[in-house]
């Protein structure tokens, strides 16, 4: 009976461990601001992504300059012009990481009631960036470009209810989580006959929980690529954060692997010191 208990209280605590490190990391990588601007900021020099969002800012500047339409075909080769000279200009990094700012908080306070439309799973507002652009134009053309009202994008969507408000609030408790883990492993060790052994297999499922959590870092690219997005920036954006989240999630997984061998291999020595004054 100690045995099974003890088994139980292992595995449960292997289960909310579980549930703990993954909320720990959406915690610290999406839900925190600070986590997610660190995350996606590297993408400014992408690129790919800086070509799509040259395209994106062109066409939104072009359509708010004031200008007649028949000004569009002279006066959007040097919007691009500019779009492009922004992305690599000195200001931008600073505009983008305001972008990412924006955009999460855009994204996270945004509390949908069933009656209105599905929001998207990231709301990127790119108004610094726009502005950077509008400035730049402005100065050429000797007009005054407004920035354009809206200037937000949407990437892939969610069904209604709240979805992200009740996942921050959910992944927030990671804490206690691992602290229930904690003791539930305790527990496990008190009860079980053979602690050493018990120990080395906690250990070995702690090793196999960082295992599969190296293998996810390399299956998030390939899930995020079959997510469609609204837009070519939408797409190239939730890639190439999947990209950075792949291969965070990769690299946070080794020392959790580390610790679990670390765990194997004290209780394996436990067992042996055991079963040596057994037989003394």
């Amino acid at each position: 009976m100690r045995t099974l208990v003890s088994a139980l209280l292992a595995l449960l605590a292997l289960a909310v461990a579980a549930a703990g490190l993954t909320s720990a990391w959406i915690d610290e990588n999406l839900v925190e601001e600070s986590g997610f601007v660190a995350l996606a900021a590297p993408l400014a020099d992408d690129a790919d992504f800086q070509a799509a969002l040259t395209d994106s800012l062109a066409q939104e500047v072009t359509a708010t300059t004031g200008l007649p339409e028949q000004f569009d075909s002279f006066v959007e080769p040097l919007v691009r012009d500019a779009a492009g000279a922004v992305t690599g200009s000195s200001g931008y990094p600073a505009a983008w990481r305001e972008t990412l700012r924006l955009s999460h908080a855009f994204t996270f306070a945004q509390a949908p009631q069933p009656s209105e439309p599905a929001p998207a799973i990231l709301t990127l507002d790119v108004g610094p960036v726009v502005g950077l652009v509008a400035e730049s134009v402005s100065e050429s053309l000797g007009v005054d470009v407004p920035v354009p009202e809206d200037t937000t994008i949407d990437v892939g969507s969610i069904e209604r209810g709240g979805l992200l408000s009740g996942l921050a609030d959910g992944v927030q408790s990671w804490r206690l989580y691992l602290a229930g883990a904690g003791v539930l492993a305790l527990l496990a060790l008190v009860i079980a006959r053979r602690r050493g052994t018990t120990l080395a297999l906690l250990g070995l499922g702690v090793a196999g929980l960082g295992v599969i959590g190296y293998l996810a870092g390399e299956w998030v690219p390939g899930i995020a690529a079959q997510a469609p997005g609204t837009s070519a920036i939408a797409d190239v954006f939730i890639r190439g954060l999947a990209e950075r989240a792949g291969s965070n999630i990769a690299g946070s997984s080794v020392p959790v692997i580390v610790a679990g061998s670390i765990a194997v291999v004290i209780g394996v020595v436990l067992r042996i010191g055991f079963e040596r004054r057994r037989r003394a």
